[in-house]
């Protein structure tokens, strides 16, 4: 003999179900909003942090070079047309400066605005080698090129075009 289902615990497991449905679906938006909050909140921790470095050293090599006119006293190194993550940009122009700086932080001016073309131009080759290699980040490689410099005032500033490295560390490639 076959049982009619009972129509009060018919509803109350429809109930129920549309509860829980409701409680998955309202966890999962509430999910996306804390990481998507968190996500802007490290990418402005990351610019503030740069920022805050950037601004220390630079009153350093002031205080340094304060009775200096025509030295090098910040070097700036900006990414042209990157899409990389900015915690990576970060680490890549931290890198390419502290690579730049025994060479060139308080240093004339001189070897790239006077004298011949010829040793101006050996000069900008030298940075352009200094700068062209490869650097890892996060077991991740990338190949960094220079590709123009701008003095301003007491600034050089190194504009430097990013790509991924082939052989990159650590990571898998299928063919």
């Amino acid at each position: 003999m076959k049982r009619q289902p009972n129509p009060r615990i018919a509803r109350w497991l429809a109930g129920a179900g549309l509860l829980f449905s409701g409680m998955i679906i309202g966890s999962a938006l509430y999910m996306s909003m804390h990481q998507a909050n968190f996500s802007q909140l490290v990418k402005r921790n990351t610019e503030l942090f740069d920022e805050n470095e950037n601004l220390k050293k630079e009153i350093q090599n002031l205080n340094k070079f304060k009775h200096s006119q025509s030295v090098v006293k910040k070097i700036t190194v900006r990414l042209e047309k990157s899409t990389l993550d900015p915690l990576v940009e970060q680490e890549l122009r931290q890198q390419v400066q502290k690579k730049l700086e025994p060479f060139y932080e308080g240093h004339s001016l001189s070897i790239f605005t006077a004298g011949k073309e010829s040793e101006r131009l050996a000069e900008i080759r030298k940075l352009q080698e200094i700068v062209t290699n490869q650097y890892s980040v996060n077991d991740q490689s990338y190949k960094l090129e220079a590709t123009g410099i701008a003095i301003v005032q007491t600034e050089l500033i190194v504009f430097v075009k990013t790509s991924a490295a082939l052989g990159s560390i650590g990571s898998f490639h299928f063919r």
